[in-house]
């Protein structure tokens, strides 16, 4: 081609303004022909990742400027993205809403994005936030901020039909001011994974765990127990050596807390082999704590009222607790059949006893002088108000259970819901609200089995004083994986999944409830399929009783 070309120039000599148009012509004719590969390419099947790479670098490269789209649509269903409050830059006060994914049952086919939102929580809308550059769409990755800045770190790209993974390796950063997208050096840093956990301590991102897996029928995923740092001034990362005597084994799903110079690690999951190839898994209910300062771990002692094993649960922190709501577990149904159930439940640990309580909520009481309603932009003196109700509600959690006395509504609660005595719930709520102990109430659950509403009401508040008339409140449907960030005082949640009848629903729903007043659950949003999508949600005990999970 060049040769031809300069032959040609040769000949004819040098022609006045025809060079820039046939260099104009080629280029986009070049243009024009590299589209149609890249269409092509994007044309691949249900497995061809290079296709859904390829679809969104056309997308990439058709954006040259950044467009903020204002009160736009929510975010179409999904779970596994991130969900992260800033207070710096253009968006300050907001949630961002970065990637994740959709299953539509329909068609089972699984959509992983790359779209980037805001939501502004005193006003309840939307932006939509397009920047060039981007990185490639992902799904249970992990989002922070320092400063001005929004990380985002590794994640995985899941084929429509669920067989194939790409685990990045990348980490990025966000201008918050500016809007710029910047990739950061990986070079020395952790392997490729998705399902790890990070936190900010100073200056340094905190990195543990994760899971790698290729897809391969034949071996199960890699879970990894590493712990890394990542220096924000430096762009370095660092290994942290295995000196300490004692350290969580690997897994996946363990959110991680910082307070002060320790970092608390939650649960989390684990899928193995055994010789025979038998699959195991293991979720896991401990808490850790992780010195900063010495990089010593300490397993925590169980404490308090504490949630029953489950996985992918929602964790966020509020002042000195974290607050848990939500994930799901396996219950043993009727014969040798599994059910899985997902849990509608808040839980706070407290960072300083290091004790589990159940969160209790109240039904809302009428505006008075000393507690009228306060928005966002409450005053000073409300927010004191707020806070030391919080604070009360925590010392009647912490003194009730030093009671552990029997409470006469129980028993009235459950004859009015045709339990007859003799029967293993009623025997079960005996005994756990007269020995009202958290080994008592595990070792009850366990023997007795249960699950649903009843098992809800013996772990929860109402039994801490707060009025059974709260469990008509409204709330949100028990599920996995919820996406919760604290913003002021406010609980925000949006999405997560269910499971109906073995096939998995992806939620669009968004709640909030106010960690200080905690005057009860309210619905912003319900979910976009109503209540058509969950008309399957029903579940056989070991009695033959028909059981709802409760919302």
């Amino acid at each position: 081609m060049g040769k031809g070309r300069d032959k040609r120039k040769k000949a004819t000599g040098k022609v006045a303004g025809k060079g820039a148009e046939k260099t104009e012509k080629k280029t986009v004719q070049n243009q024009l022909k590299a589209q149609r590969r890249s269409e092509k390419q994007a044309e691949g099947g249900d497995a061809d990742l290079d296709a859904l790479l390829a679809k969104f670098k056309m997308a990439d490269e058709a954006l040259s400027t950044v467009l903020v789209e204002e009160n736009v649509s929510p975010p179409s269903a999904r779970v596994h993205a991130t969900f992260t409050p800033v207070s710096a830059g253009k968006a300050s006060g907001s949630i961002l809403l970065f990637g994740g994914e959709w299953y539509d049952g329909k068609k089972d086919q699984t959509h992983t994005y790359s779209d980037f939102y805001a939501f502004n929580p005193e006003k309840q809308t939307w932006q939509q936030i397009k920047i060039p550059k981007s990185p490639p769409p992902r799904n249970a990755h992990q989002a922070v901020v320092h400063k001005k800045y929004l990380y985002v770190c590794m994640g995985e790209l899941t084929s429509l039909n669920q067989e194939k993974f790409k685990h990045y390796r990348d980490l990025w950063r966000l201008n918050l001011e500016e809007y710029e997208w910047e990739q950061l050096p990986a070079r020395g840093g952790p392997s490729p994974r998705s399902g790890h956990r990070m936190a900010v301590y100073k200056n340094k991102l905190i990195l543990f765990g994760g899971f790698h897996d290729d897809g391969n029928d034949r071996s199960p995923p890699t879970y990894f127990n590493d712990l890394w740092e990542f220096d924000m001034d430096e762009l370095k990362w660092t290994a942290v050596d295995h000196k300490s005597p004692i350290w969580p084994s690997p897994r996946s799903g363990c959110p991680l807390v910082i307070q002060g110079d320790m970092l608390y690690l939650f649960g989390g999951y684990a899928r193995t082999q055994d010789e025979d190839g038998t699959e195991l898994e293991t979720v896991h209910e401990d808490v850790w704590a992780l010195n900063l300062l010495n990089y010593q771990w300490e397993r925590i002692k169980k404490a308090g009222m504490a949630p029953g094993r489950r996985t992918q649960f929602g964790l966020v922190v509020h002042n000195t607790r974290a607050i848990l709501f939500g994930g799901i577990s396996d219950q043993a149904g009727a014969g040798d059949r599994l059910y899985s159930e997902t849990h509608g439940d808040l839980y706070q640990f407290n960072l300083e006893s290091r004790r589990w309580y159940p969160l209790g909520l109240r039904p809302p009481k009428q505006a008075s002088s000393k507690h009228k309603e306060a928005g966002p932009s409450a005053g000073p003196a409300a927010t004191q108000v707020d806070e030391a109700d919080a604070q009360a509600e925590l010392a009647g959690a912490e003194a009730a259970e030093a009671r552990a006395v029997m409470r006469p509504d129980m028993t009235d609660f459950l004859q009015k819901g045709h339990i007859a005595k003799d029967s293993p719930i009623f025997r079960a709520a005996l005994r756990i609200q007269s020995r009202y102990r958290g080994y008592v109430v595990r070792k009850a659950y366990k023997t007795y089995k249960l699950g649903g509403q009843v098992s809800e009401l013996l772990y929860s508040p109402a039994t801490y004083g707060v009025d059974f008339s709260a469990k008509d409140m409204p709330r949100p449907r028990g599920r996995a994986s919820p996406l919760m960030a604290v913003q002021g005082k406010m609980l925000w949640l949006y999405g997560g999944s269910v499971e109906i009848a073995h096939t998995d629903i992806t939620l669009d729903d968004i709640w909030c409830v106010d960690l200080n007043k905690l005057n009860g659950w309210r619905c912003i949003k319900p979910h976009s399929g109503g209540e058509d999508a969950f008309k399957d949600d029903e579940w056989e005990t070991d009695d033959g009783e028909d059981n709802s999970d409760n919302e």
